[in-house]
């Protein structure tokens, strides 16, 4: 997952906006791309656009992927995990199964208990 899909998602459940990120596993490419900036939300730097003064961090933030990770809600703490490079926004039973099961079982150990335990109710129900 880019950086950058940050400045466009919200929370499905409660649309709070910006979601956090957390990331497991990251790769740095070798390009120099050149793109318009964000126009809210710079998700490399955290922080809100008005926030970064006159140089955002644009050609840096196009190096970096997020291969494993998750998104979490500040509002309604809802998560959504990034597999593979591909943030899954399903919500309660439209959630894939397996897939997060996997994902959860790979890196049980840094993930929160409180993921693992709502991901536990979630399937249970």
């Amino acid at each position: 997952m880019k950086y950058r899909l940050l400045n466009f998602l919200i929370c499905p459940r409660c649309k709070e906006y910006p979601l956090k990120l957390h990331i497991i596993e990251e790769k740095v490419f070798d390009r120099d791309v050149e793109i318009p900036p964000c126009d809210q939300y710079c998700g490399y730097k955290e922080t809100m656009v008005a926030k970064l003064g006159s140089e955002p961090p644009c050609r840096e933030c196009m190096k970096h992927e997020v291969i494993d990770g998750y998104l979490t809600c500040g509002k309604c703490g809802e998560w959504y995990p990034i597999i593979d490079m591909i943030v899954v926004m399903h919500l309660d039973k439209l959630r894939p199964k397996k897939p997060i099961e996997k994902f959860i079982e790979k890196h049980r150990d840094k993930l929160p208990n409180e993921i693992i335990e709502k991901w536990r109710a979630e399937s249970e129900g």
